[in-house]
């Protein structure tokens, strides 16, 4: 392919990628809400990016594979469990999900049809569907076997043994992809985020509201939680970046708990107010959306409320 061959066959993976996260009706699966697979999936294609340019490795290699990695994602439904409510997993012990149908077809999803591919592990079935959508697209073999082999390692299996792990992360390319899909989901203030909005979207099904006391409050044990994802990461510039982002969301962590002991003022304007904001999203989350309504709307108008606030030490202890 020429460059410019190149660069309209990156427009068209993600084009298409784009059209297949919204061929689904549903808004809330599991973990992901509808929002959140392509922000996820831009996420995770910058910070191969990054990543890859510090390792040395094949940027338009991780281009593509990062925009197809979860292309058929939304197939994964809720968690299945057994007859005393524990998770069910594969032979990979990955957990097994309910299948979700798409609404409407596109080539992904007649791909998906054709090579039966439901039930399977979505970076498995990514690698397969992938592999053809990039055939059609007049990638070479060459080129679509590479980024097929990538996908389909950016799950990390825990049960299997040291020389299938070492011939599935042979490439940089394969453990980068990994890393940054890693990353983006349990480490930083983009994890952070998305743990409030499955937080309060689990809480408010359990008990009829949102709390923020009590999310404050299970921030130490989560965070605690994530930390164990720094030793699975296998690249140096992704333990960096994974060390730097625990240790960022360490530091909001004591923030908001500092704040706790202010509460309704930090509410009305300070970090626990941001985050209220996030909880009360909880239904349709769009990261996007809601940090230009932070920075065009929430802030500025705190800071004509902080104005006009009747408390004469409210600005102080701010």
């Amino acid at each position: 392919m020429t460059s410019q061959q190149t660069s309209d066959g990156l427009g068209r993976v993600h084009a298409l990628v784009r059209d297949t996260f919204g061929l689904w009706d549903v808004n809330r699966v599991g973990f992901s809400w509808r929002n959140y697979y392509l922000e996820h999936t831009l996420r995770v294609r910058n910070l191969c990016l990054r990543l890859g340019r510090e390792e040395g490795a094949d940027r338009r290699l991780l281009d593509v594979a990062a925009l197809l990695h979860d292309i058929t994602k939304r197939y994964d439904g809720g968690i299945l469990t057994d007859a005393n409510g524990k998770r069910i997993l594969d032979q990979f012990g990955f957990w097994r999900n309910e299948l979700v149908l798409p609404a409407r077809q596109n080539i992904v999803t007649r791909l998906y049809q054709h090579y039966d591919q439901f039930y399977e592990l979505h970076s498995l079935s990514g690698a397969k569907v992938g592999w053809s959508v990039l055939d059609l697209l007049g990638f070479s073999r060459e080129f679509s076997d590479a980024v097929a082999e990538v996908v389909g390692a950016h799950v990390k299996p825990d049960k299997l043994d040291g020389h299938w792990l070492a011939s599935a992360y042979r490439r940089p390319e394969s453990r980068i992809l990994c890393d940054a899909d890693t990353i983006d989901s349990n480490l930083g203030l983009v994890a952070f985020y998305r743990n409030v909005e499955i937080h309060t979207y689990h809480m408010v099904k359990r008990s009829g509201k949102a709390d923020l006391h009590a999310y404050v409050d299970s921030i130490p044990r989560w965070l605690q939680m994530k930390h164990d994802f720094l030793s699975k990461l296998m690249t140096d510039s992704g333990r960096r970046i994974g060390q730097e982002r625990q240790q960022r969301n360490l530091d909001f962590c004591r923030l908001m708990l500092a704040e706790k002991d202010n509460f309704d003022l930090n509410r009305q304007y300070g970090l626990l107010g941001v985050f209220d904001y996030f909880m009360s999203r909880y239904e349709d989350p769009n990261l996007d959306e809601e940090m230009r309504h932070l920075a065009e709307v929430w802030i500025p108008e705190r800071r004509r409320l902080l104005e006009r606030e009747p408390n004469p030490g409210a600005r102080e202890s701010l």
